[in-house]
């Protein structure tokens, strides 16, 4: 049975959203800009979006936030931070890229070091005031026919990323899931609704209290999470994470199913293997 929060909006119906795209592999260099998110827009810039991971990168300015509580009660659940490293290194990143008021956006969680640091290691990179030190490469998926784009969520009170559809689909989907259902089980109904029976998952979110395969719950409210691997075999998944909890320690493992209801979101790319498109 999964943990659940109370959101502080009505819970629409309809418990997802998912856009069709076509995903093509990337391997490329992020320039060095102003902000992270310009980095990787600009890395991108011949595709609609994309989902990117970066590994061993350094950074002119490393700023990241892990969940944490909501001192004015507006939100189930909010952040602790900022924990700014300076010229830390990105040790392991997953990013989506996408759009914010017209602008590059990014959502990205992953592990991160400075020498001599003490605090959290793993949490949600800042994109404003992230910046690369130098160029680095990164590989992933670029998409065309989707992205997603930041727009207010009535039910968490959250601007979220969502898919917006722009024409056109593909071996691809662009998949949200609301709160207050089990993260597996609820990405296999979006799928079976597009047809896609085998497929890998990338991407990332949030989950109450976790409870991953052989292990015992994690007593956190909020988590963040980065998928370490995904897959769908026959319209089953099974998804490996990375989670760090409101105290900031990490844990990996296999998300057990029914018994992890997303938190806020989760934001899913999900690349169809061959001929598994209905």
């Amino acid at each position: 049975m999964i943990e659940r929060l109370v959101h502080p909006g009505p819970a629409p119906s309809r418990r997802w959203a998912i856009a069709s795209c076509h995903a093509e592999p990337v391997e490329l260099v992020l320039p060095v800009a102003e902000r992270l998110a310009e980095s990787v827009a600009l890395g991108l810039a011949d595709y609609d979006g994309g989902w990117l991971v970066i590994e061993e990168a350094p950074l002119a300015a490393l700023d990241f936030v892990i969940p944490g509580e909501d001192p004015t009660g507006a939100h189930a659940a909010w952040y602790a931070g900022p924990y700014r490293m300076g010229a830390g290194r990105i040790v392991h990143l997953g990013l989506h890229a996408g759009r914010k008021q017209g602008g590059a956006w990014l959502h990205g969680h992953g592990s991160f070091a400075a020498p001599g640091w003490e605090g959290p290691d793993f949490g949600h990179i800042l994109p404003v005031e992230s910046r690369l030190a130098q160029p680095v490469r990164a590989r992933g998926w670029g998409l065309r026919g989707a992205r997603l784009e930041v727009t207010p969520d009535t039910e968490t009170h959250f601007p979220l990323f969502h898919p917006v559809a722009l024409g056109g689909g593909g071996n691809a989907a662009l998949v949200t899931l609301r709160p207050n259902q089990d993260l597996t089980e609820a990405l296999e109904a979006a799928l079976a609704e597009a047809g896609i029976t085998d497929a890998q998952v990338f991407g990332l979110g949030s989950v109450v209290r976790p409870k991953l395969e052989g292990q015992p719950r994690i007593d956190s409210y909020a988590t963040e999470l980065l998928l370490t691997e995904g897959v769908i075999r026959r319209g089953r998944a099974r998804l490996g994470v990375e989670v760090v909890t409101l105290q900031g320690s990490r844990h990996r493992g296999v998300l057990e199913r029914g018994e992890n209801g997303v938190c806020i979101t989760a934001e899913l790319l999900v690349v169809a293997e061959p001929g598994k498109v209905g």
